[in-house]
């Protein structure tokens, strides 16, 4: 016997509740599916923007928006520039890699030497294990 799906709606959205017709009924067919997910996204953003437009003149709203502004600038140099340098050091150790003579590629004895790692032991069990035996002929339990 099959399960019956249970309905992806709740009773209640913000304290309004949503009739059993609704939530099972083919409006919820249609939010449920991609169309009807892409309309709620629709929705929300435009909450959302008339929330900021109704926000904007806030000072503490203002303040906090230019705060992440600010830090997200820097956050994107420090980004940009990390991400420069390490690019550059690649490219140099590569070319002098490239452009050593033969001999000199040998590995040094004193450099470290990479090698693959090696598994982990399998962890020791505490205690031994038995088999348990039952005399022949003995019903099993």
């Amino acid at each position: 016997m099959a399960k019956k799906m249970k309905s992806l709606l709740p009773k209640r959205i913000g304290k309004v509740k949503i009739g059993k017709s609704t939530r099972k009924g083919a409006l919820a067919d249609f939010l449920t599916s991609k169309a009807g997910l892409a309309l709620i996204a629709e929705a929300v953003m435009a909450a959302g923007t008339l929330t900021a437009v109704k926000l904007k003149d806030n000072p503490r709203v203002r303040g906090a928006v230019a705060t992440a502004k600010t830090k997200s600038v820097k956050a994107g140099h420090d980004a940009r520039e990390a991400i420069s340098y390490a690019v550059g050091e690649a490219v140099r150790s590569f070319s002098s890699a490239l452009h050593r003579l033969p001999a000199d590629r040998a590995p040094v004895a004193d450099a470290p030497v990479w090698s693959p790692l090696k598994p982990a032991p399998a962890p020791k069990s505490t205690k031994p294990r038995t088999r348990r035996t039952t005399p022949a002929g003995a019903p099993p339990a």
